[in-house]
């Protein structure tokens, strides 16, 4: 077998992108939020408690959304304020679903212990949403700078 012969002019073949798919349709879909992720990580549940899991992902997907949409970006003391957000919540319904799977075998004192956790984990779940000032009213955001800003018009001299 003889080789062709090489051309010294011939452009060399561009080595190829990696690049799988077809172009515009490949890849994430519009509006993915990958490349926002903090990489705060809740940790794994206790076998049975799946359904706590995905919950709480979407919970934080939601609050991640929320701060985004309020704020564009998430900052590293948002995610932190997230991640305690959601772990109070999961404190709340592992404490809820262990009340309701050993209820049967759980004394009067401890059933109020589950109880008084559940209601101490949407308290404390509550003041770290309340960290991430999501609820902030634009106008009278506005309304306190206006007032803080001295008048030098109605300035009467006090």
């Amino acid at each position: 077998m003889t080789e062709p012969p090489k051309n010294d002019t011939a452009k060399p073949e561009p080595e190829p992108k990696r690049f799988c798919g077809k172009p515009g349709r490949s890849g994430p879909p519009l509006g993915n939020a990958n490349n926002l992720r903090h990489g705060l990580k809740a940790g794994k549940l206790p076998p049975g408690c799946q359904y706590i899991e995905i919950r709480m992902n979407l919970f934080r997907r939601e609050l991640e959304s929320a701060v985004i949409a309020v704020k564009g970006e998430i900052s590293l003391v948002d995610a932190a304020n997230i991640q305690t957000a959601m772990k109070w919540e999961r404190h709340g319904a592992l404490a809820l679903r262990w009340l309701t799977k050993e209820a049967d075998k759980l004394k009067p004192v401890e059933r109020l212990t589950f109880s008084r956790e559940v209601a101490r984990a949407s308290t404390e779940r509550d003041k770290a949403l309340s960290a991430l000032a999501l609820n902030r009213d634009v106008v009278s955001d506005a309304w306190s700078v206006l007032d803080a800003t001295p008048n030098e018009e109605n300035n009467d001299g006090n």
